[in-house]
């Protein structure tokens, strides 16, 4: 029999992953976020938290103060409902479940056709920019991004395919679902790539035009 804490076991097995790779590509809402995640399966508000810590934390910050204030919010919306749990020898705990409101909030979320894209590592291009000021703090950044991007490359496991599909046999239309993930874990792939080769073209070229000022005038 599957339980609710093995699902969860696997949703966080499977972004896990997808967030070592996925870093900070979009900054999403919370109260959708939230929502999207209560889609697949109720939870309760430590879950969510977990979920978060655990894997999302890499590209979507959420503190629990911050997750716990939200669901009270939705709450009242009525986008989620919750129910208590009596545990034998644990304390009692409240489950969230989204609503037939909080479907209707989301699915119109999810049609917009312009949904906000800001530039995710506006820091890192800043210190690009304003780089010729110090240019080897310049060139110590770009080999760290270089190497954070081929290390997450590198720590990709093989078995990451197996949990989405494990995972998309515990939650209904699990299949339907399971392109969706895939396509977030191949853009990740792609754009982590992407960085790796941008940042060895950066330091080729500020390296190059350092051995150019270094070497010797000609007579």
């Amino acid at each position: 029999m599957v339980t609710s804490n093995k699902i969860i076991d696997n949703m966080q097995s499977v972004i896990y992953y997808t967030s070592i790779i996925y870093d900070e590509v979009m900054h999403l809402s919370l109260p959708y976020g939230l929502l999207g995640l209560l889609s697949y399966i109720d939870a309760t508000g430590y879950d969510l938290t977990k979920i978060f810590e655990d894997s999302l934390n890499n590209f979507w910050h959420a503190q629990s103060s911050q997750i716990y204030r939200e669901l009270g919010r939705m709450e009242k919306k009525g986008w989620v409902k919750s129910r208590s749990v009596v545990q034998d020898k644990r304390p009692n705990k409240r489950i969230y479940e989204i609503t037939e409101r909080g479907r209707g909030e989301y699915g119109r979320w999810l049609s917009e056709r312009t949904p906000p894209f800001d530039y995710p590592h506006e820091a890192l291009l800043m210190r690009v920019f304003f780089g010729a000021d110090d240019r080897e703090a310049t060139l110590e950044m770009l080999k760290s991004v270089r190497d954070r991007c081929l290390a997450a490359i590198e720590a990709y496991p093989a078995h990451i395919m197996e949990n989405i599909g494990c995972y998309a046999a515990m939650v209904a239309e699990g299949e339907h679902k399971r392109l969706y993930w895939e396509m977030t874990l191949e853009y990740g792939v792609v754009q982590t790539k992407t960085t790796a080769k941008w940042a060895q073209d950066c330091i080729d070229k500020i390296e190059a035009l350092g051995a150019i000022h270094e070497s010797p005038a000609t007579e």
